[in-house]
């Protein structure tokens, strides 16, 4: 799976949302300043390339649907983000997010009621 542009997660961001679109729906739902039309559909162009969204023609347009699962890129992303940054270390990543007070305890508590269930 290949690595996504900024501007590319945001327009995946949307279609995730939604079981299909067309390019002015998704020119709707960005964020201001809203970007051209042409400017996202050049992004779907080369998300299609990349094999995250199927387009589909519907009369003299078309449609648009994620090709690739939220949760698989979420994992490829984490997982890079784990090596890239933490040493492939979940407990250096969530050290970092408690000492960046991106955590309290009450969520850590949460995780490790989490942790303790899934055994």
């Amino acid at each position: 799976m290949k690595d996504l542009t900024k501007a590319e997660e945001q327009v995946m961001q949307v279609v995730w949302e939604h079981d299909e679109l067309f390019i002015k729906d998704i020119v709707d739902e960005m964020p201001e300043p809203k970007p051209a039309y042409n400017t996202v559909g050049t992004f779907l162009k080369i998300l299609e390339s990349k094999g995250f969204v199927n387009r589909t023609k519907v009369g003299n347009t078309f449609s648009y649907s994620a090709a690739i699962p939220k949760k698989a890129y979420t994992r490829k992303s984490m997982n890079g983000l784990l090596s890239n940054y933490f040493e492939g270390s979940a407990e250096k990543l969530f050290s970092f997010m408690v000492q960046e007070k991106k955590l309290n305890i009450e969520q850590v508590e949460d995780l490790m009621k989490k942790l303790k269930d899934d055994e």
